[in-house]
């Protein structure tokens, strides 16, 4: 289909364009008579076809050469019905031969109905025979014409029944054609009435046009408006330079400027239509070649414009004339192709340069007589170029009618988008409300733990303090125990001697066994007290020993508000990721609650930093404490030790208490004992001192469970610290929930 558009259009362009060639040759075999008989009767008579012509090359010929005999046979008759003789520097002489038949006499009018000729001299014969001459021509100031007319005019009058012969001697730089028209003066008359009229109202429409696509322009500022002004303006100079209304009513006296005003106004007009072309026929993507095309026309306009004000008349006519040519092909190929890419204002575009072309053909066919003369043929090319402005015109306004409709369909998918995200945004309010809900209320929840892990840790810290308390006091009877077990070595040495001077006196048997048995009154003594210090010591080590489990547990406790702060710190940081995705995907309107999220997201971090930090911290407390029981167990075995070695050194003092009534019985049997209770007290004293010796270790291991009570007394401390840092990220969190809350709100 699209193949047959392209073949179609094709085939209309080679018809509209060769239909003027085949038109000028068929016209050639037109008949034609040597004399023009006038009548009364007659109004207007075209006169290309009795029109002879003789060529002269070197412009030396003068009226007298011309009408001699002797140039008779050289005239040649005109076969056309306006005379056209092309291009040529040569000066061509026009002979007319008229016959009036009429009883009256008349005046008549010679109309060159083409005002680019330079120079024409029209030679009439008085009664003396002498011929005079009238000037005309656009290389004449207008002031010098007999008759101010855009057209070189020329009057004559013939009397009854007589025979005159005219001589018109013509040259130009452009093209040399002669549509010589006879006029009665009252057909010229009304010929020139109707014509201004018509031509007012043609020049109007364009000026009309000119306004209204300014004023469009104005309410639109869409530069396409501008060019399209500017081109009419273009054309407008264009048509009263071709037309010879320029010369009459704009530069009347600047004659230089009457042959290169054409070349120069072609070359505007093409300049002006391809800027207004290149952006009427732009398609997306743009073609490029079709850009590049309309750009060279462009500014080949802009070359013959200045050409043409150095001059070379005749070059440059020519030039304008192929400029222009290919200057409307050029034009409906693009305007063709823009079509076929989907540019519907190109129709518009193309029926007006159709409607130009098709009414300039109807001029030509006219002037070959192909059509016969009526208003529409003779003003087909006004009519033609007036639709052609009307229809770009349309074209123009059919553009700002879809600027405008694609402009409403964007607003209209904008307002769509504005309402979508009016909602987005009244959802994503009720989504960031919640969660300023969820978090004051997840806030209030870690306040709350982190008041209550105050309170816990208070209480662990009290109780390290008792604890260290009461290993300080166990210190102290330890101490007390080793005293009084050197006493007891000291007196169990005093034993050995006194059973050596026994041994030694038997003499001394009674003082020694009284001092003895005082002795051994003193060593039962300090045995049960011992002993009860011992069992003392061992229940304080048990209530140290239940204390460290206590703060053991109290630190798994502690360890169990650890993970639930590392929980919660957690979920804030999820909530916190969530905040930013939706400020995320909120825009401009989230950007304040991506920095709530934000904040939000730095205190979990600051929640679950010093969450790990407790959590190292009661780890270490609980490793403190196992090691404190443990020393504490063993500190309460070798107690149980003592209370059992106090146990034997009261017995044996019992023993001894015994052993001394028994010698008080009987003084020989305790000579024989002397040597086992010497060795007795030997072995005792060594008791004595292993005792003393585990009693100092005992004493050793107490005041390191008070160094490790007084580690877990700090460690606390250190942990009411980072609660009281959570506690104060709690608080700052709850703020940030109420003040996001209310940003919702608002």
């Amino acid at each position: 289909m699209r193949n047959y558009k392209i073949k179609f259009f094709l085939l209309l362009m080679v018809t509209v364009y060769c239909t003027p060639f085949v038109l000028w040759a068929a016209d050639e075999s037109i008949y034609f008579e040597r004399s023009l008989e006038l009548n009364e009767n007659i109004e207007s008579q075209e006169l290309g076809k009795y029109l002879l012509y003789v060529e002269d090359k070197l412009q030396q010929l003068t009226i007298k050469d011309i009408s001699s005999d002797a140039f008779i046979s050289q005239f040649k008759g005109s076969r056309q019905k306006v005379l056209n003789l092309g291009f040529t520097k040569s000066s061509y002489w026009i002979k007319l031969n008229i016959i009036s038949k009429s009883s009256d006499v008349n005046d008549w009018f010679i109309e060159l109905n083409y005002p680019h000729i330079d120079h024409v001299a029209f030679y009439l014969q008085n009664k003396e025979g002498q011929y005079q001459v009238s000037q005309s021509g656009d290389s004449i100031p207008f002031y010098h014409r007999e008759i101010k007319y855009h057209n070189c005019v020329f009057r004559f009058r013939t009397q009854p029944n007589q025979r005159i012969t005219v001589f018109f001697n013509v040259k130009t730089n452009g093209s040399l054609q002669l549509p010589l028209i006879l006029w009665s003066p009252k057909a010229f008359a009304e010929k020139v009435n109707y014509e201004q009229f018509i031509i007012g109202l043609y020049y109007g429409a364009l000026i009309v046009m000119v306004l209204y696509n300014i004023f469009l322009y104005l309410a639109v500022r869409d530069r396409c408006f501008i060019y399209y002004v500017l081109f009419i303006i273009s054309y407008v100079f264009f048509q009263l330079a071709l037309n010879g209304h320029g010369f009459e009513y704009i530069w009347p006296n600047a004659a230089w400027w009457a042959n290169r005003s054409i070349p120069f106004f072609v070359g505007l007009l093409g300049f002006w239509g391809a800027r207004f072309s290149m952006i009427f026929l732009i398609t997306d993507p743009p073609i490029l070649i079709m850009t590049r095309l309309i750009t060279v026309v462009g500014y080949a306009g802009v070359i013959i414009m200045l050409f043409s004000l150095s001059g070379a008349d005749d070059i440059l006519i020519r030039i304008s004339t192929i400029y222009a040519a290919f200057f409307g092909i050029t034009l409906m190929l693009t305007g063709m192709i823009s079509y076929l890419r989907g540019n519907i204002a190109a129709r518009y575009f193309l029926l007006a340069w159709l409607t130009f072309l098709v009414g300039s053909m109807i001029y030509a066919a006219k002037t070959s007589g192909f059509l016969p003369v009526n208003f529409t043929t003779e003003h087909s090319a006004q009519i033609g170029s007036a639709f052609m402005v009307i229809l770009l015109s349309l074209g123009l306004a059919d553009r700002i009618y879809r600027a405008r409709k694609k402009d409403a369909m964007v607003k209209a998918e904008a307002l769509q988008f504005q309402q979508d995200s009016i909602k987005a945004k009244e959802n994503s309010n009720k989504s960031q409300k919640k969660t300023s809900e969820t978090l004051e209320m997840k806030s209030n929840n870690i306040v709350s733990i982190a008041n209550q892990l105050t309170q816990n840790a208070d209480i662990m810290n009290q109780q390290a303090e008792n604890v260290a308390g009461s290993s300080e006091e166990m210190n102290v009877n330890i101490n007390m125990i080793a005293s009084s077990v050197e006493e007891m070595s000291t007196n169990v040495t005093g034993i050995s001697s006194t059973a050596k001077q026994m041994n030694e006196n038997i003499n001394s048997v009674a003082s020694a066994i009284e001092e003895m048995s005082a002795s051994m009154t003193g060593v039962g003594e300090n045995a049960r007290q011992g002993s009860k210090i011992a069992d003392k010591a061992m229940k304080m080590a048990k209530k140290a020993g239940e204390t460290m489990s206590s703060l053991g547990q109290a630190a798994n406790e502690i360890g169990k508000v650890t993970e639930v702060i590392k929980r919660i710190a957690d979920k804030t940081n999820l909530l916190a990721l969530n905040a930013a995705i939706e400020a995320a995907a909120a825009g401009e309107a989230g950007k304040g609650f991506a920095v709530v999220a934000n904040a939000i997201q730095k205190f979990a971090d600051q929640s679950a930093d010093a969450a790990e930090d407790i959590a190292s911290r009661i780890s270490d407390v609980q490793v403190n404490t196992d090691e404190a029981v443990q020393v504490i167990a063993d500190v309460s075995s070798i107690i149980e030790e003592m209370n059992t070695s106090s146990e034997t050194i009261m017995i044996a003092v019992e023993g001894q208490t015994v052993a001394v009534n028994d010698i008080a019985a009987n003084a020989a049997e305790a000579n024989s004992r002397a040597d086992q209770i010497a060795s007795a007290m030997a072995e005792l004293t060594t008791g004595a001192n292993d005792v003393a010796r585990s009693i100092g270790e005992i004493a050793k291991g107490a005041n390191e469970v008070a160094r490790s009570i007084r580690g877990v007394s700090g460690a606390i401390k250190d942990s009411n610290e980072g609660i009281f840092s959570i506690h104060q990220s709690a608080n700052e969190l709850a703020d940030l929930a109420q003040k996001l809350s209310k940003n919702m709100v608002a």
